[in-house]
């Protein structure tokens, strides 16, 4: 025995208890197979059938698990030891435990021990799911008591074999843990894998012996991938089960068939239903177990006749003898199972039926009575046929008919039910046998006679009919052979003894009679054909799409060809046959017909069969219309197979057929038509001499009983009938009936299309469709008129995409609508005719007699309109806005109200069912249409097969609003009460929510999900827009309610009570699943639809949050809706953080215990299917439950444990029971370190988990940087980036933006890494990323690969071609999540819909609008990657400019990166509203690290290369700084006004040099050209850019900040202060002056005043330190006195403040003007004064006296005076003050220095005003301070940030005794005024 490795069926044991790997279990296998050819699971599927293991328990179906022995023993103590799994100490699980179940199980059930540990295994990895199902504690289901209404909780979640487990659903912990429980469990898993198992080999068999009629080149029939040898891995695991059975069978039974051991096998089950299990005996759920037992020998039962069946239908050889006798030996021990009793009644209905019908028909499979057909006729000369060997067929076999013989006479004689469709097959067998021995028998006689008696003819000899009997039955006139010249054996024939053998039989009357006679008219065979057909056959094998159902009908259908030999035409035959041909499809299962098996249908099969065609239709076709039923209901049959209409296959299509009728059979009114009579008494022919009338005209306006009945009167030519419906003379016909009235078949041409039409339009005109006595025959043939012509539509038009007839659909139609229509009178067509029937039949009042016919005619109608919508919509719209089907018109309903009185009350809803298809088939008209109909509006014709009359250009669509909304607001009020009704047929009600869910669904969806125009009236899909707006004001009412969702989460609830339900005929797991997955796609649309319009959270989203433990059982209820839960709750989560609301939690609303054991399942993942989808919408529900305050769940999650569990000591037991929830984050990393082993899209997932909880949770860095594995992926990966070259292939295209996206999660985290490291001072991180960094720091900041030429031709042939459209009406919305790639920025799907109709849209080859928006998608999936994979650079980036600050080296990379990124936004020529953000991300980023490096090493040579580009870039944008702050990327100039700031600063000299003035400048190339760069920024930027901004200021102060001019004053400052700059005057002058720079600061500081922010005159400030930093250069300064700028700041109304008789000073509002008076005004007098001395010197001294108030308050500022109430700042000094007073007393010593000097200045004395300031008590009050130190240390008061800093900071000299950088700075300032005004008295 191989030991156990990593193979898919049982994996090592640590890696399944640790959660690293789910087992498959065999009900997870058999939901995975029903869901292919879908992709997913496909791979984990075809490993696990690979698996030796699997294949072998497959073959051993019958006992798949062996008995215990020594060995396996051994085996299983060897794989459970140490060596292979250690226990661990509170662990996930207790290996102990483990084993102790396996063995217990072994010994319980009698099976291996290793089949013990997988069971046990899987009960305990399956322990969250139960315990989601079985086991909660009351406040986790709080919720679902609200939700299920008035139903108990503990009855709608049972889901359990066990009755007694399903009782108790809410289990407490210790209940749940017992060991009763867990042994109760572990018999439960083990019934399910064994149920499955059968059902996976009835599964995998089926589809192995029947593969389907076709194969392409890369799929089989069932759509799974084909491997490079031809073969599917499926069909391989198929082949090698039957290889296998017949192999062993053959070399260790001696032959015989693995059918008797299936045999056997059955009866072992029915013994066993007879006896105890022996399990559990001692407890008290014994009976429960016993119970589950005999349903589970039942459901075995099933599954092994189901395999028989399909094994003897696919055997092309006659049945061996041994099979044969075995199997009628086991029917005839067991009665056919007609009495069979078991111990639970309540199994008896459930199963005995099924049950009892494969018996059935597994007994006439066995017959093969074709191939016995053949048999029989291949040996009927045979003397030697016979052969008695057990694999000889059971034909040749006399003992093996014998028995069966006998059998099969006993079984007729007790009557047996189950044995008819044997005993009839049998009986026809051996009618044939007997007719083949006959005519032996005679042929042998007649040559006996010719040697005796040559004077005899053999034709003298007539035939022995001896043996006729009362049946019915016949006997065909055998093909006679001649005996002339032959002289064969006189033995007799082995047929001839066969009958010696039945003639035995102990019957009163003929054997081969008798069979007949019972089985016909007493088990009445004809009808058990017919129910099997619709009741069983139809619904049976709904997993393999109804091809079982089609097999057994095809069955049947062989049954009724055989007695056709011995049987006339007869109603019971035809009944019969119709239901074998249709079963229970209707007109809508033929729609959704699998083309794969309509090759092989029933239907094909009879019209290619021209036996069964002569026999039937033929017949029936010749009796028409005096038989109108049968004909018509077998045309309705016929034409709803694609073969009635396909020129391909072999036989004439239907159409033809019907157009051309040679005969017309009816009764004879003898009183009303003139004939004469030919022929004998034999045979009678008529000839008429006079026309006669196909219509009984005269009998119309009395409404006769006959009129129209089955039974038809023709009149003479005395009516009113157009000639075109008449037999003309001449015409002849012969009798059919003795005695009168004649019924004759006439020999007449005519088309019955034609005549049907007629038919309709009499049934009209005269009322026939009246509920009077005697019509309802008239109201068949009505019915049946309407379906045909409604079926022959169907056919046209919904299966022309299959075959040739999509190029003749349109013709097709028109030509069946035109023939039908041609015998119409006044003009009319069959259109009209039709809903004129449909609107009188739906205003027809109904009683109980006649509702059945009146519904089927409505649903034939409505059927009718849905076949003639996909062909000619121009007239199917018009006709529901006028019908009252909606009550448009302001009445009620007609829809509604049939409904109301009818189908409630019959609890059958076909009719509502038609019309929501037909709602369903208008929304998709509409959509499909959008765009065509704007395209063509042409008028259309009649019944011509144009596009654009297919298109119904000419239909409202105001109209078509109206319909869509009136069959919504009906839908809606179905949703809301179906609940309450009472279905026959459960069906019904899964597909009447499922159908509404999509519909509603779709509406929303194709609303809101494309074109972001949020008024959808406006978009495309304006024809939904008043029902997505009615269905919003539904679900989201403005009063609080319960009602609008609670259909929706009933439908959830309901989910639960059936998600146990594997019998093998359950047709109803897709519908429920379907159903179940519709309701939360609707729920989940409904919450993204308000979180799209920006919403509120609203009372659904409340019910939603409630319904979560609903969700979460579901979700461990059936894997085939966990992804649209996961959808939902992503959806609800999302909306309810975004919401301003109260945020509700998840974890709260869920339970603990309900939200561990979730959240224990979504740990999983994809396992065991590998399903990708579902592991990328798991990883995304984590990431926004992580990143959207959800923190308890998310602490949970990533963890492990919940806070309260890490502060609790956790009982050792429990923990091994119930687990620990495996940490998300680990599972994350460990899952993203096997990189190579995950796809693209998963990993991007993965990593949007770990982005999140990064950044949410700072530990989590901690973690990740721990894990030495993800880091070296991490680095791995980075360093693999390559630059996409446009040569690559398109799915290099398709595969880099994932590539991108990866990168750009990886560099976010690994900014958070770097930043969390750096906090602890730790630089190794960064310094190990920084070698992967090669790509993002050569490409990071590069222009996104935007394909211009693509999107510009698109656009442009796009709305050449398309007119009524743009492309931004397909771009995608927010709606639901985009994925890059080919879907990601203009929605395919929705495209594709509307475009389709457009040959342009496909193109030939690729080269369509298809190809090209693909390519688009894919092109923008490429900049949308790069666009996130810059910003996460920009946060990486900066980090590691932070850290690694004093790597010199790492600045040059900075400088490189920041010129980058300026050189990028420079090429940038892509549309701006698409990539100014993406500009403004790169400046963000290059002002960044532009900061970095100038604080570090401010004038680097990497530093000073940022000018020119910077330069560049900013002169790019705008020629004029005030245009540029205009646009909408202001904020982008702005940034980069700062970045060139910055670059200015790196070319000023430092402190130190400017102080030492050393060295001097040296011109250079490189400065010259800098300087030419510096002196273009102040002539732009600052001349130029001052007057545009003042301008922009006054014509819109919104768009300009007081920051603007703080930024120009800077450059201004920075630029003047470059060394070189003042080598230019005469540039400089030309510049400021051309500009009027000066007075456009005069005139902003005139204004500022208005322009106050907070009462601040900042605009005054920023205008004086412009004209301040100007008056720097003297050039500046002399050309500002020139032009007056002291007296245009004088005329300021600012300086009204000065001129106030106390000034303001540093402590009075506001206190930008004291700082406008002493850090500006005066060193701008100051600057004048020493720029341009003696001529502006009486202009200063005027300027300053002018403002004496200021002046006075400036000599007594340095007073001593205390604080006081009225003057609490008294006595305190600041450093404006002592500025102040150093200025003043500056000013002072150079007014006084040029008046003393006089005329030998150049002035005249008397105009130099002396300076209204008292210098002599600032003198004193100076002294006075600075000799008490400590008093002035106390007084000093800063009056901002900054000076509040430098209070804090050291003094840079400890020579003057100052504490403080502050009082440093305030006595040096006065230090320096005192020495000033000292020398001035000295």
């Amino acid at each position: 025995m191989a030991a156990m490795g990593d193979n898919p069926y049982l994996p090592s044991l640590d890696r399944c208890l640790d959660g690293e790997f789910q087992l498959l279990s065999w009900e997870t296998v058999y939901k995975g197979l029903l869901r292919l050819p879908s992709g997913s699971g496909e791979l984990a599927l075809k490993h696990f059938f690979e698996d030796k293991r699997t294949i072998d328990l497959l073959t051993e179906i019958l006992s798949p698990f062996r008995a215990p022995t020594a060995e396996t023993r051994a085996y299983f103590d060897t794989q459970t030891s140490a060596i292979h799994i250690t226990p661990k100490p509170n662990g996930r699980y207790d290996i102990s435990e483990i084993k102790e179940d396996s063995l217990w199980l072994s010994k319980e059930v009698g099976i291996e021990e290793i089949a013990g540990l997988r069971i046990a295994i899987l009960e305990y990895q399956a322990r969250p799911a139960t315990w989601l199902l079985q086991g909660s504690a009351d406040k986790d289901v709080l919720g679902m008591n609200i939700l299920a209404g008035s139903q108990s909780a503990n009855s709608l979640l049972r889901n359990s074999n066990f009755p007694e487990v399903a009782g108790s659903v809410w289990l407490s912990g210790e209940t749940f843990n017992s060991v009763q429980t867990r042994r109760l469990r572990l018999l439960e898993v083990y019934l399910s894998e064994r149920q499955y198992l059968s059902t996976c080999a009835d599964f995998i068999i089926f589809r192995t012996l029947y593969p389907g009629p076709f194969k392409d080149k890369d799929v089989d029939s069932w759509g799974i991938r084909l491997s490079p040898n031809g073969s599917s891995w499926f069909e391989d695991a198929g082949v090698r089960i039957t290889n296998n059975w017949r192999s062993r069978h053959v070399a260790s039974t001696g032959g015989q068939y693995w059918v008797l051991d299936a045999i056997a096998a059955l009866e072992l089950r029915i013994r066993n239903i007879g006896k105890s299990s022996g399990w559990l005996q001692e407890e008290d759920t014994a009976i429960d177990v016993e119970f589950a037992w005999c349903q589970f020998q039942l459901t075995d039962i099933l599954h092994i006749l189901y395999m028989i069946l399909n094994l003897t239908m696919s055997d092309s050889t006659l049945t061996r003898s041994d099979v044969f006798r075995t199997w009628f030996k086991f029917m005839g021990d067991y009665g056919f199972f007609e009495q069979f009793e078991l111990p639970y009644a309540q199994l008896h209905a459930l199963y005995f039926p099924p049950i009892q019908c494969l018996i059935s028909i597994v007994s006439l499979a066995m017959l093969k009575l074709p191939l016995a057909l053949v048999t029989i006729q291949d040996i009927s000369a045979s003397t030697s046929a016979a052969d008695s060997a057990d694999n000889a067929p059971y034909f040749l076999n006399e003992a093996v008919i014998s028995f069966a013989n006998e059998v099969l006479m006993t079984a007729g004689g007790d009557l047996s039910y189950n044995a008819g469709l044997a005993v009839f097959g049998w009986g026809i067998l051996m009618q044939t046998a007997r007719g083949h021995a006959d005519e032996s028998k005679e042929s042998r006689e007649v040559r006996q006679s010719e040697r005796a008696v040559d004077s005899f003819d053999a034709s003298q000899h007539s035939d022995n009919d001896s043996n006729e009997g009362s049946s019915g039955l016949r006997r065909p006139s055998p093909n006679r052979r001649s005996s002339a010249g032959s002289d064969i054996s006189q033995q007799t024939t082995y047929l001839e003894g066969v009958m010696d053998v039945i003639r035995q039989t102990p019957v009163d009357e003929d054997p081969i009679t008798f069979l007949a006679r019972v089985s016909v008219d007493q088990l009445h065979v004809f009808d058990m054909i017919t129910k099997l057909s619709v009741n069983f056959c139809t619904i049976f094998g709904s997993e393999n799409f109804g091809a079982p159902g089609l097999k057994m009908r095809l069955l049947l259908l062989e049954l009724i060809r055989a007695s056709l030999e011995w049987l006339d035409y007869q109603p019971d035959v035809v009944h019969a046959t119709l239901a074998t041909l249709q079963g229970s499809d209707n007109y809508w299962n033929n729609l959704a017909c699998t083309p794969a098996f309509d090759d092989g249908a029933p239907t094909t099969v009879f019209q290619e069969d021209q036996f069964f065609m002569q026999r039937i239709f033929e017949v029936a076709r010749s009796r028409y219309p005096y038989e109108s039923l049968p004909f018509l209901k077998i045309c309705r049959t016929l034409a709803s197979c694609r073969s009635s209409l396909d020129r391909s296959v072999g036989c004439e299509p239907l159409q033809p057929r019907l157009s051309r009728m040679e005969t017309f059979t009816c009764l004879l009114p003898e009183e009303l038509v003139s004939y004469r009579l030919h022929g004998d008494a034999d045979s009678i022919y008529l000839e008429l001499t006079s026309p006669l009338s196909m219509f009984d005209d005269t009998q119309a306006t009395k409404r006769s009983k006959h009129m129209f009945s089955s039974r038809n009167f023709p009149t003479s030519t005395n009516s009113t009938t157009s000639d075109s419906f008449e037999l003309g003379e001449g015409t002849t016909g012969r009798t059919l009936t003795e005695g009168r009235p004649h019924v004759v078949l006439w020999r007449h041409d005519y088309s019955v299309l034609r005549y049907i039409g007629r038919i309709l339009q009499r049934a009209v005109q005269d009322d026939a469709l009246r509920d009077l006595q005697g019509a309802e025959s008239t109201r068949e043939i009505v019915i049946e008129i309407v379906g045909l012509i409604a079926a022959m539509l169907a056919s046209v038009s919904y299966g022309q995409i299959h075959d040739w007839r999509q190029n003749y659909a349109g013709e097709m139609a028109g030509s069946l609508l035109d023939e039908t229509s041609d015998g119409l009178r006044s003009h009319d067509d069959i259109v009209s005719l039709i809903f004129s029937i449909f609107e009188a039949e739906l205003h027809r009042s109904r009683s109980a007699s006649n509702s059945a016919e009146s519904n089927q005619l409505l649903l034939h109608c409505i059927q009718f309109t849905h076949a003639l919508l996909a062909l000619l919509p121009g007239r199917v719209w018009p006709f529901l806005s006028r019908s009252g089907l909606l009550g448009l018109d302001g009445y009620e309903s007609r829809l509604a109200a049939v409904v109301a009185a009818t189908e409630i009350t019959s609890a059958n809803y076909e009719f509502l069912i038609g019309s929501l298809r037909l709602y369903e088939a208008l929304v998709e008209d509409a959509l499909n249409h959008i765009v065509s109909r704007k395209e063509h509006q042409s008028a259309p014709t009649r019944y011509t097969s144009t596009e654009q009359d297919s298109l119904g250009t000419g239909i409202n669509e105001v109209t078509m609003k109206k319909i869509i909304h009136g069959f919504e607001r009906l839908m809606i009020d179905v949703l809301d009460s179906c609940r309450n009704w009472r279905f026959e047929f459960p069906e019904q009600r899964l597909e009447i929510n499922t159908r509404i869910c999509l519909l509603f669904d779709k509406t929303l969806s194709f609303c809101f999900s494309i074109d972001d125009n949020l008024d959808i009236s406006h978009k495309l899909t304006s024809c939904l827009a008043p029902a997505a707006n009615y269905l919003l004001d539904v679900f989201f009412p403005k009063e609080a309610s319960d009602l609008p969702i609670q259909p929706l989460l009933n439908l959830l609830v309901e989910a639960l009570s059936n998600s146990n339900d594997i019998m093998i005929a359950n047709r109803f797991y897709r519908e429920r699943v379907m159903q179940t997955e519709a309701a939360v796609r609707l729920i989940t649309t409904l919450v993204r639809v308000n979180q799209h319009l920006d919403m509120p959270s609203s009372r659904l989203e409340k019910q939603i949050f409630k319904a979560t433990p609903v969700l979460a059982r579901l979700y461990a209820a059936d894997s085939g809706t966990r992804l649209p839960i996961i959808e939902l709750l992503e959806a609800v989560v999302k909306h309810a953080s975004g919401s301003s609301g109260q945020n509700h939690s998840l974890l709260g609303h869920m339970g603990q215990g309900t939200a561990k054991r979730f959240l224990d399942m979504l740990s999983v993942l994809d396992q065991p299917l590998e399903n990708i989808n579902l592991s990328m919408y798991v990883w995304r529900l984590l990431s926004v439950i992580v990143g959207h305050r959800q923190q308890w769940l998310a602490i949970y999650l990533l963890t492990g444990s919940t806070p309260r569990d890490s502060l609790q000591d956790r009982d050792r037991a429990t923990t091994s029971s119930m687990q620990h929830v495996r940490p998300m984050l680990k599972i994350a990393m460990e899952r993203f370190s096997n990189f190579d082993t995950i796809l693209p899209e998963e990993a991007t997932s993965i990593l949007d988990f770990l982005t999140q909880a990064a950044d949410f949770w700072p530990w989590v860095v901690d973690e990740i940087l721990k894990d030495s594995n993800i880091i070296k992926v991490f680095a791995e990966f980075l360093s693999s980036l390559r630059p996409l070259l446009a040569s690559e292939d398109q799915k290099a295209h398709e595969s880099y933006p994932h590539k991108l996206q990866m990168a750009s999660q990886i560099v976010s985290i690994c900014a958070m890494g770097v930043h969390r490291s750096s906090e602890t001072g730790d630089t190794t991180f960064a310094n190990k990323l920084r070698p992967s960094l090669t790509y993002l720091m050569d490409c990071g900041v590069a222009v996104p690969a935007y394909n211009v030429s693509l999107h510009s031709n698109l656009r442009r042939n796009f709305e050449s071609r398309f007119t009524s459209c743009t492309l931004m009406n397909f771009k995608r919305t927010n709606l639901s999540r985009s994925s890059l790639g080919k879907g990601f920025y203009y929605d395919m799907a929705i495209a594709e819909k509307i475009l389709a109709y457009d040959s342009a849209w496909a193109g030939r080859g690729d080269g369509g609008f298809r190809e090209e928006f693909e390519r688009a998608n894919v092109n923008l999936s490429i900049v949308e990657g790069q666009v996130n994979l810059l910003h996460s650079w920009k946060t990486l980036v900066t980090q590691l400019s932070t850290t690694l600050n004093e790597d010199q080296k790492f600045h040059e990379t900075l400088a490189r990166i920041i010129r980058d990124c300026l050189q990028s936004n420079l090429d940038n020529n892509l549309p701006q509203a698409i990539f100014e953000r993406l500009c403004q991300s790169r400046a963000d980023l290059a002002f960044a690290l532009m900061q970095r490096i100038v604080d570090t090493t401010p004038r680097s040579a990497e530093a000073q290369s940022i000018l020119k580009p910077a330069w560049t870039t900013l002169r790019s944008i705008s020629p004029d700084l005030g245009l540029g702050l205009t646009v909408s990327d202001a904020t982008y100039s702005r940034t980069l006004l700062k970045i060139l700031y910055l670059a200015l600063q790196a070319h000023m000299p430092s402190s130190e040099t400017a102080a030492s003035g050393t060295p001097k400048f040296k011109e250079s190339p490189s400065t010259m050209e800098n300087t030419q760069v510096v002196l273009e920024i102040l002539s732009v930027v600052v001349a130029k850019g001052f007057k545009s901004l003042t301008t922009l200021l006054h014509e819109d102060a919104t768009k300009v900040s007081p920051s603007d001019y703080a930024l120009i004053n800077a450059i201004l400052r920075s630029g003047l202060g470059i060394p070189g700059i003042e080598r230019h005057p005469e540039q400089l002058v030309a510049q400021f002056t051309d500009n009027h720079t000066a007075r456009y600061a005069c005139t902003l500081l005139s204004w500022s005043d208005q322009l106050t922010i907070g009462d601040d005159p900042v605009y005054g400030e920023l205008s004086m330190i412009f004209l301040l930093e100007l008056s720097v250069v003297p050039v500046l300064a002399e050309a500002m006195a020139v032009g007056g700028i002291l007296t245009g700041i004088s005329t300021a109304t600012l300086m009204q403040y000065f001129r106030r008789p106390g000034g303001i000073g540093p402590f009075n509002e506001p206190t930008t003007m004291y700082g406008i008076w002493y850090r500006n005004l005066l060193p701008l007098a100051l600057n004048l004064l020493g720029a341009i001395g003696a001529p502006i010197v009486a202009e200063v001294s005027a300027f300053i006296n002018q403002f004496r108030g200021q002046l006075s308050r400036s000599s007594n500022s340095f007073d001593t005076k205390p604080p006081s109430p009225s003057d609490p700042v008294a006595g305190y000094i600041t450093l404006g003050m002592a500025s102040e007073v150093h200025s003043l007393a500056l000013i002072r010593e150079i007014l006084e220095t040029f008046r003393e000097a006089g005329p030998s200045a150049g002035i005249v004395a008397a105009n130099v005003r002396e300076l209204s300031w008292d210098r002599f008590q600032v003198k004193e009050d100076i002294e006075n301070w600075l000799q008490r130190r400590r008093t002035l240390r106390e007084c000093i008061l800063a009056t901002n940030e900054k000076e509040e800093m430098w209070s804090r900071q050291m003094p840079l000299s400890a020579v003057d005794g100052a504490e403080n950088r502050l009082e440093e700075k305030v006595v040096a300032e006065m230090s320096a005024a005192l020495s000033i005004l000292g020398d001035a008295e000295s």
